[in-house]
């Protein structure tokens, strides 16, 4: 997953610092922001330098409500194209679904789920970053953009059952009561809005079907600027080598609940499994050529039997692992010089391709 957002999210930070007497750019430029990308939507910023251009802000201002302030000023105006889906969906469950789909395109590390119950829905809010600084005015911040939306949906009048914060209060109470209006809790296992099941039949008064469609096409077909999957996949390596290569583990590191992930990744067309089976079938080509023993490669794999490895193995390449090691010693004997600077050639062709995509992104 990327670490690049769309530099609206900072949108009207440079103002809010500067009513609190602070000095917006110098807060920019000291985590790698360049000024000018603040508040622009074709402009880009790292997602790690925006949570610490916020968590900054906070702590030198001496402003601990610093995200939920950011976020009132902001509004769902920050979500782009996502802020059309809210005000002309049919109703209010289909406005949150929608989110939950497309906000990869405003944020791809924040990700929503919407769950039904038969008295109170919960809509939850996670950033799929284990290591992220000032990660509770990052959270404080975008549950204060989904009021917005929900007083938008349901009048300004609407008040919440309850809202929940992982992390431990760090602002007085009346600021939360103040932009929430109801009980909050913290310490709580999931950052939510709860909101009375009828609410999300409600149907949003002056919508337009045309908007509607014209937002979500344009959605579809720009697809995830970035990929997830690439980072599942990254975070499938790094747990094979602890035993820990599963779905709930590595939805536990992303910090988002397994459900999401599998919704997500099905939205890319691919699932969990694939992408373990897709890492295993690389690792087991890879490994076979470093002299290990079979039993040593399984368990690199995450397999407990051997014989597991096995079928695998003949699923993937239609030989028994030993057949494999043996096909890949001889491979490797038989490049010659030319053959090993072919693939130093094709290496470096790779890289510079993959250079050239990540500019054009950028002038995006």
């Amino acid at each position: 997953m990327t670490d690049l957002i769309r530099g609206l999210a900072l949108l009207h930070f440079a103002n809010l610092v500067s009513t609190l007497g602070g000095d917006a750019d110098s807060l920019l430029r000291a985590h790698g922001v360049d000024p000018d990308a603040a508040g622009s939507y074709e402009r880009f910023v790292t997602y790690r330098g925006f949570a610490e251009v916020i968590g900054s802000a906070a702590v030198e201002l001496d402003c601990p409500d610093f995200g939920m302030r950011l976020g009132r000023k902001q509004g769902i105006e920050i979500l782009g194209p996502v802020a059309l889906l809210i005000r002309h969906s049919e109703t209010v469950a289909h406005a949150l679904d929608r989110v939950s789909r497309y906000l990869y395109f405003c944020a791809p590390p924040d990700t929503t789920l919407l769950t039904r119950g038969s008295r109170s829905a919960e809509f939850t809010f996670g950033i799929a970053r284990r290591q992220i600084a000032y990660r509770d005015q990052m959270v404080e911040k975008s549950l204060s953009i989904a009021m917005d939306a929900f007083r938008l949906m349901l009048g300004e009048g609407f008040v919440p059952l309850r809202v929940t914060f992982q992390h431990r209060r760090i602002s007085a109470s009346e600021r939360y009561s103040d932009v929430f209006g109801c009980p909050v809790q913290f310490g709580s296992d999931v950052n939510s809005i709860h909101l009375p099941s009828g609410a999300l039949n409600e149907p949003i008064r002056g919508r337009d079907a045309m908007v509607l469609s014209l937002a979500e096409n344009y959605l579809a077909q720009t697809g995830p600027t970035f990929s997830l999957s690439h980072h599942v996949e990254e975070m499938i390596h790094r747990l094979l080598n602890l035993n820990r290569a599963t779905l709930v583990e590595v939805a536990h590191e992303m910090a988002v609940h397994p459900r999401v992930l599998q919704r997500r990744l099905a939205e890319s067309d691919t699932s969990f499994e694939e992408i373990l089976d897709d890492v295993r079938r690389a690792l087991a080509w890879q490994l076979s050529t470093t002299g290990m023993q079979i039993s040593q490669i399984a368990e690199k794999l995450g397999y407990s039997e051997q014989s597991s490895y096995a079928r695998a193995c003949r699923r993937w390449y239609g030989e028994s692992p030993r057949q494999l090691i043996e096909r890949r010693r001889s491979l490797t004997d038989a490049s010659g010089p030319a053959q090993r600077f072919e693939n130093a050639r094709v290496v470096r062709t790779t890289k510079q391709a993959a250079a050239n995509d990540m500019v054009r992104i950028a002038r995006w």
